[in-house]
């Protein structure tokens, strides 16, 4: 029996974007205002959940850009395409720019690269996250010890059309571009598995000395990003970036349970690197310096932090209150928004329903798409005029 639902129309949107429903970009947030790319980016980022002729639909009807590409790119690890990003375009008299977008994670296989912690060592660039280099086209590892010793090769390997490979056709898609338009760059994109599948394209990059693609790469753009490497990563990645002078923007939203995963802790040492611009339930912003584990913290004795637990219990109970207390803030917030903000920020009743559910689990619902949206319009345009490196 035809299935009455198509999944491949122009007109489908998927659960995540029914979350916000929003095709047009902000008309009060022109080319110029420092929050344009920024704003541009998360609503990018956003559409890449959607499938190829909804985003090309958005794009081109009601963005007025060029729609460049669709990929649906394959993971060795769970047999299937998983990865999918798109290629835009952004042109105007003053600049011309190409915007990388990777999609976040949708379904059961995107948790499974997610929940995949292993550690892959690349010499040179410290360890990352072995799930997202596998989702990214990492297929060379071997078990060494308890961490996975990687290497991906900077010549294309030889692949099956039908199974193309994220990190190779998005690159040499972008040679091309750049090839072809000697005054255009590019910005990559995405929010949660996406944000960090947008940081690490450039790190192998990096990795691979593209420096051609590197020097014309203008920034990075993350909403709700996971942790993806080490300490030793962070280090690698903060030296590149200066090098090629490549801005990297990782936004973060409330009490986002994404960004603190995968865990800091004795066992996992993912950490971030650089600032974050990290956004309240008042949309109003500050930078916050890079993560770094405390001294006192780090040389604590067992016995220390067994009596610190007593302290530890009561400062979770608080910050739950805190975080409840926000949650219902939030949702009474999603009532009056559109009259207190404007008629483009109204919330439809699906999100104000999970508003309403996410009281109970505040960290979760703060991780949606529309807060980002709006954390990119109605922040402070200061935000995005400092250059993090």
């Amino acid at each position: 029996m035809e299935r009455l639902i198509n999944e491949e129309s122009e007109d489908y949107l998927s659960v995540i974007g029914h979350i916000d429903t929003r095709m047009d970009l902000n008309k009060d947030i022109k080319h110029g205002d420092a929050r344009y790319y920024p704003a541009l980016s998360m609503m990018a980022a956003k559409i890449a959940y959607e499938n190829e002729l909804f985003i090309k639909k958005v794009i081109s009807r009601h963005w007025n850009m060029e729609f460049v590409k669709f990929y649906k790119c394959y993971n060795e690890n769970l047999k299937t395409k998983t990865t999918e990003a798109f290629i835009m375009r952004e042109g105007n008299a003053e600049d011309d720019k190409f915007i990388v977008a990777f999609r976040g994670t949708t379904d059961a296989y995107d948790w499974c690269t997610d929940f995949d912690y292993s550690w892959c060592h690349i010499d040179g660039m410290g360890r990352t996250h072995r799930g997202f280099m596998i989702a990214l086209g990492l297929r060379e590892f071997s078990l060494l010890y308890e961490d996975y010793k990687c290497d991906f090769p900077n010549n294309q390997i030889e692949q099956d059309p039908e199974k193309p490979i994220a990190y190779y056709v998005i690159r040499d898609k972008l040679k091309e571009i750049m090839a072809e338009n000697k005054r255009a760059k590019f910005i990559v994109t995405g929010h949660s598995l996406g944000g960090a599948l947008a940081i690490l394209f450039p790190a192998i990059l990096a990795y691979h000395g593209e420096v051609e693609l590197l020097e014309r790469m203008e920034a990075v753009y993350t909403f709700g990003q996971p942790r993806v490497g080490n300490a030793d990563f962070g280090k690698f990645m903060k030296k590149k970036l200066r090098e090629f002078n490549i801005k990297y923007y990782r936004v973060v939203y409330g009490y986002d349970i994404v960004p603190r995963l995968p865990f800091d802790n004795a066992w996992m040492k993912f950490k971030h690197f650089g600032t974050s611009i990290h956004f309240n339930s008042f949309y109003c912003g500050k930078i916050v310096e890079e993560e770094a584990i405390k001294k006192d913290e780090k040389e604590a004795s067992i016995m220390i932090k067994i009596l610190r637990m007593p302290n530890e219990i009561v400062k979770s109970f608080m910050n739950f209150i805190i975080k409840t207390l926000n949650a219902k803030w939030e949702l009474m917030r999603g009532l009056i928004i559109g009259l207190t903000a404007g008629p483009y920020y109204k919330e439809g009743w699906f999100l104000i329903g999970l508003r309403y559910i996410g009281i109970l689990c505040p960290d979760f619902i703060n991780h949606n798409p529309q807060d980002y949206v709006n954390s990119t319009m109605l922040g402070s345009q200061d935000l995005f005029k400092y250059c993090p490196h």
